[in-house]
């Protein structure tokens, strides 16, 4: 995907979310990218690594950076919690200029509205969760939930085994 596509669908994301109630912060579009790669094939070509917060990109928050300075998304101060996104009339412009197709598009508003109203924190377990799953090798439900737990102690593992089950669900729904 190229430069200018790849900034355009980050500006439909930010509208997505904000379309789906989200709070929209950084964590958000991490996230529902990273979903979406996984889950809808989206050909953006972040490579994810398991980081603080789950799977995080560093080229995508490049990118976020990137339409924020070109002033196609701007923030809102929101305390106590981090700046939310929104996309802005340029952004409009550019979302026309670079518009995903139909089929796809249909899908992230789905994905959006799934993954907009969780917490960052319900985010974080989710993704992990997932991550853990596809991208670690792990011989039972047991194994995954128990590595989740050791990356993330702060979730007990009836939440790691939930977030499973939610995982295993959006895998039969996006697929």
């Amino acid at each position: 995907m190229k430069e200018s596509e790849r900034l355009g669908l980050l500006v439909s994301v930010v509208q997505m979310l904000d379309e789906a109630g989200s709070w929209t912060g950084r964590m958000h579009i991490q996230k529902l990218v990273y979903f979406a790669q996984d889950l809808l094939g989206l050909q953006s070509d972040y490579e994810f690594v398991l980081y603080q917060r789950g799977p995080y990109s560093f080229d995508l928050d490049a990118d976020i950076r990137s339409v924020r300075s070109i002033g196609a998304v701007d923030i809102k101060p929101s305390p106590p919690y981090g700046p939310s996104y929104f996309r802005t009339s340029l952004g409009e412009a550019i979302s026309k200029l670079s518009p995903v197709e139909k089929e796809l598009n249909d899908k992230l508003i789905a994905l959006a509205k799934e993954l907009g109203p969780p917490t960052a924190g319900q985010l974080e377990k989710l993704a992990t969760t997932h991550y853990a799953l596809h991208h670690e090798t792990h011989e039972s439900d047991k194994d995954i939930i128990n590595r989740v737990v050791s990356l993330k102690p702060h979730f007990t593992a009836d939440q790691v085994e939930q977030a499973l089950e939610q995982v295993r669900q959006m895998e039969v729904r996006f697929r």
